[in-house]
Protein backbone atom coordinates (compact mmCIF):
# COMPACT_ATOMS: atom_id res chain seq x y z
CA UNK A 1 0.00 0.00 0.00
CA UNK A 2 1.26 3.48 -0.84
CA UNK A 3 2.51 5.40 2.15
CA UNK A 4 0.38 8.47 2.70
CA UNK A 5 2.32 11.68 3.13
CA UNK A 6 1.14 14.09 5.79
CA UNK A 7 2.59 17.25 7.21
CA UNK A 8 3.89 16.45 10.69
CA UNK A 9 2.40 19.59 12.22
CA UNK A 10 -0.99 18.84 10.69
CA UNK A 11 -0.88 15.22 11.83
CA UNK A 12 -0.08 16.17 15.43
CA UNK A 13 -3.10 18.49 15.58
CA UNK A 14 -5.53 15.98 14.08
CA UNK A 15 -7.81 13.55 15.88
CA UNK A 16 -7.83 9.89 14.85
CA UNK A 17 -10.88 10.46 12.64
CA UNK A 18 -9.35 13.57 11.04
CA UNK A 19 -6.12 11.70 10.25
CA UNK A 20 -8.15 8.87 8.70
CA UNK A 21 -10.17 11.31 6.57
CA UNK A 22 -7.02 13.20 5.53
CA UNK A 23 -5.39 9.94 4.47
CA UNK A 24 -8.50 8.89 2.53
CA UNK A 25 -8.57 12.13 0.54
CA UNK A 26 -4.83 11.91 -0.06
CA UNK A 27 -5.19 8.34 -1.31
CA UNK A 28 -8.05 9.27 -3.67
CA UNK A 29 -5.94 12.04 -5.20
CA UNK A 30 -2.89 9.79 -5.42
CA UNK A 31 -4.67 6.84 -7.04
CA UNK A 32 -6.41 9.04 -9.59
CA UNK A 33 -3.24 10.85 -10.71
CA UNK A 34 -4.29 14.12 -9.07
CA UNK A 35 -1.30 14.33 -6.73
CA UNK A 36 2.20 15.44 -7.78
CA UNK A 37 3.53 12.50 -5.74
CA UNK A 38 1.84 10.12 -8.17
CA UNK A 39 3.82 11.63 -11.02
CA UNK A 40 7.17 11.68 -9.25
CA UNK A 41 6.70 8.11 -7.96
CA UNK A 42 5.63 6.74 -11.36
CA UNK A 43 8.31 8.56 -13.36
CA UNK A 44 11.04 8.22 -10.75
CA UNK A 45 14.41 8.75 -12.42
CA UNK A 46 12.89 10.00 -15.69
CA UNK A 47 13.01 13.79 -15.65
CA UNK A 48 11.26 14.16 -19.02
CA UNK A 49 8.49 11.89 -17.78
CA UNK A 50 8.11 13.93 -14.61
CA UNK A 51 7.85 17.19 -16.56
CA UNK A 52 5.31 15.72 -18.98
CA UNK A 53 3.29 14.23 -16.12
CA UNK A 54 3.22 17.43 -14.09
CA UNK A 55 2.11 19.47 -17.11
CA UNK A 56 -0.72 17.01 -17.74
CA UNK A 57 -1.67 17.14 -14.05
CA UNK A 58 -1.81 20.94 -14.17
CA UNK A 59 -4.28 20.75 -17.06
CA UNK A 60 -6.42 18.22 -15.19
CA UNK A 61 -6.40 20.33 -12.01
CA UNK A 62 -7.44 23.51 -13.81
CA UNK A 63 -10.12 21.60 -15.71
CA UNK A 64 -11.56 20.27 -12.42
CA UNK A 65 -11.57 23.77 -10.89
CA UNK A 66 -13.41 25.27 -13.86
CA UNK A 67 -16.00 22.48 -14.01
CA UNK A 68 -16.55 22.66 -10.25
CA UNK A 69 -17.24 26.40 -10.44
CA UNK A 70 -19.63 25.80 -13.34
CA UNK A 71 -21.59 23.17 -11.41
CA UNK A 72 -21.74 25.36 -8.30
CA UNK A 73 -23.18 28.30 -10.26
CA UNK A 74 -25.58 26.02 -12.11
CA UNK A 75 -26.88 24.59 -8.83
CA UNK A 76 -27.27 28.06 -7.28
CA UNK A 77 -29.22 29.43 -10.23
CA UNK A 78 -31.39 26.33 -10.38
CA UNK A 79 -32.27 26.63 -6.70
CA UNK A 80 -33.18 30.31 -7.08
CA UNK A 81 -35.55 29.48 -9.95
CA UNK A 82 -37.03 26.54 -8.04
CA UNK A 83 -37.80 28.62 -4.97
CA UNK A 84 -39.35 31.28 -7.16
CA UNK A 85 -41.63 28.88 -9.03
CA UNK A 86 -42.63 26.52 -6.24
CA UNK A 87 -44.00 27.96 -2.98
CA UNK A 88 -42.93 26.19 0.20
CA UNK A 89 -46.34 24.69 0.83
CA UNK A 90 -46.55 23.06 -2.62
CA UNK A 91 -43.02 21.69 -3.06
CA UNK A 92 -44.08 18.13 -2.26
CA UNK A 93 -46.69 18.29 -5.06
CA UNK A 94 -45.05 20.26 -7.86
CA UNK A 95 -41.39 20.17 -6.91
CA UNK A 96 -40.34 17.08 -8.86
CA UNK A 97 -41.77 18.30 -12.16
CA UNK A 98 -40.19 21.73 -11.80
CA UNK A 99 -36.80 20.23 -10.93
CA UNK A 100 -36.85 18.17 -14.11
CA UNK A 101 -37.65 21.29 -16.13
CA UNK A 102 -34.87 23.26 -14.46
CA UNK A 103 -32.35 20.45 -14.97
CA UNK A 104 -33.03 20.68 -18.71
CA UNK A 105 -32.00 24.35 -18.86
CA UNK A 106 -28.43 25.28 -19.72
CA UNK A 107 -26.47 27.67 -17.53
CA UNK A 108 -26.96 30.89 -19.48
CA UNK A 109 -30.69 30.20 -19.84
CA UNK A 110 -30.89 29.87 -16.06
CA UNK A 111 -28.95 33.12 -15.66
CA UNK A 112 -31.28 34.98 -18.03
CA UNK A 113 -34.32 33.53 -16.22
CA UNK A 114 -33.11 34.64 -12.80
CA UNK A 115 -32.43 38.12 -14.22
CA UNK A 116 -36.15 38.46 -15.10
CA UNK A 117 -37.23 38.50 -11.45
CA UNK A 118 -34.20 39.70 -9.48
CA UNK A 119 -31.31 42.03 -10.10
CA UNK A 120 -28.14 40.41 -11.36
CA UNK A 121 -25.15 42.72 -11.58
CA UNK A 122 -23.19 43.21 -14.79
CA UNK A 123 -20.10 41.91 -13.00
CA UNK A 124 -21.84 38.64 -12.13
CA UNK A 125 -23.22 38.24 -15.65
CA UNK A 126 -19.76 38.73 -17.16
CA UNK A 127 -18.15 36.33 -14.68
CA UNK A 128 -20.75 33.59 -15.26
CA UNK A 129 -20.42 33.95 -19.02
CA UNK A 130 -16.63 33.76 -18.71
CA UNK A 131 -16.77 30.58 -16.63
CA UNK A 132 -19.34 29.08 -19.01
CA UNK A 133 -17.02 29.77 -21.96
CA UNK A 134 -14.09 28.11 -20.18
CA UNK A 135 -16.28 25.16 -19.22
CA UNK A 136 -17.22 24.60 -22.84
CA UNK A 137 -13.53 24.63 -23.76
CA UNK A 138 -12.51 22.24 -20.97
CA UNK A 139 -15.42 19.81 -21.25
CA UNK A 140 -15.12 19.18 -24.97
CA UNK A 141 -11.39 18.83 -25.39
CA UNK A 142 -9.24 15.75 -24.81
CA UNK A 143 -7.11 16.05 -21.70
CA UNK A 144 -3.81 15.80 -23.55
CA UNK A 145 -4.76 18.15 -26.40
CA UNK A 146 -2.95 21.51 -26.36
CA UNK A 147 -5.25 24.42 -25.54
CA UNK A 148 -4.58 27.59 -27.58
CA UNK A 149 -3.95 30.72 -25.53
CA UNK A 150 -7.15 32.39 -26.78
CA UNK A 151 -9.19 29.48 -25.39
CA UNK A 152 -7.40 29.58 -22.04
CA UNK A 153 -8.41 33.14 -21.25
CA UNK A 154 -11.03 33.84 -18.61
CA UNK A 155 -13.23 36.76 -19.71
CA UNK A 156 -10.91 37.04 -22.75
CA UNK A 157 -8.24 38.55 -20.51
CA UNK A 158 -6.84 36.24 -17.83
CA UNK A 159 -4.90 33.09 -18.69
CA UNK A 160 -6.58 30.46 -16.52
CA UNK A 161 -3.36 28.44 -16.37
CA UNK A 162 -1.62 31.16 -14.37
CA UNK A 163 -1.90 32.07 -10.68
CA UNK A 164 -3.26 35.48 -11.68
CA UNK A 165 -6.00 33.93 -13.81
CA UNK A 166 -7.06 31.37 -11.20
CA UNK A 167 -7.02 34.02 -8.46
CA UNK A 168 -9.23 36.33 -10.52
CA UNK A 169 -11.74 33.55 -11.15
CA UNK A 170 -11.74 32.60 -7.47
CA UNK A 171 -12.40 36.21 -6.46
CA UNK A 172 -15.24 36.43 -8.97
CA UNK A 173 -16.72 33.16 -7.68
CA UNK A 174 -16.81 34.59 -4.17
CA UNK A 175 -18.57 37.70 -5.48
CA UNK A 176 -21.06 35.53 -7.41
CA UNK A 177 -21.84 33.51 -4.29
CA UNK A 178 -22.28 36.65 -2.22
CA UNK A 179 -24.77 38.01 -4.74
CA UNK A 180 -26.71 34.84 -5.55
CA UNK A 181 -26.54 33.13 -2.16
CA UNK A 182 -26.02 35.84 0.47
CA UNK A 183 -27.70 33.91 3.29
CA UNK A 184 -25.76 30.73 2.57
CA UNK A 185 -22.49 32.63 2.39
CA UNK A 186 -23.20 34.50 5.61
CA UNK A 187 -23.91 31.26 7.45
CA UNK A 188 -20.82 29.63 5.94
CA UNK A 189 -18.57 32.49 7.06
CA UNK A 190 -20.10 32.40 10.54
CA UNK A 191 -19.45 28.65 10.71
CA UNK A 192 -15.83 29.09 9.64
CA UNK A 193 -15.35 31.87 12.20
CA UNK A 194 -16.84 29.74 14.99
CA UNK A 195 -14.70 26.74 14.02
CA UNK A 196 -11.54 28.85 14.02
CA UNK A 197 -12.42 30.32 17.40
CA UNK A 198 -13.09 26.85 18.79
CA UNK A 199 -9.79 25.54 17.41
CA UNK A 200 -7.92 28.50 18.91
CA UNK A 201 -9.56 27.85 22.27
CA UNK A 202 -8.61 24.17 22.16
CA UNK A 203 -5.05 25.20 21.42
CA UNK A 204 -4.99 27.55 24.41
CA UNK A 205 -6.38 24.86 26.69
CA UNK A 206 -3.83 22.34 25.39
CA UNK A 207 -0.95 24.73 26.06
CA UNK A 208 -2.24 25.40 29.57
CA UNK A 209 -2.34 21.69 30.34
CA UNK A 210 1.21 21.16 29.02
CA UNK A 211 2.69 23.91 31.21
Amino acid sequence: MTKISMDVNVEEGFSTYERKLYAEVDRILYQNYLSPRTITDFWQGDRDGVVHGLKALKVRAVRIIVLSHYVEIDDALGMIIYRRLVPKGRRAINGKVVRVMIDGMHLLHKLDTVATFQRVSKETVNAVRGINQLRNTMAHRHGMSPIPLKDRKYKDKYDIFTIKGLTKMKEDMHAIDMELQPNVMRLAMELVRDQKNAAAERGRQSRKRST
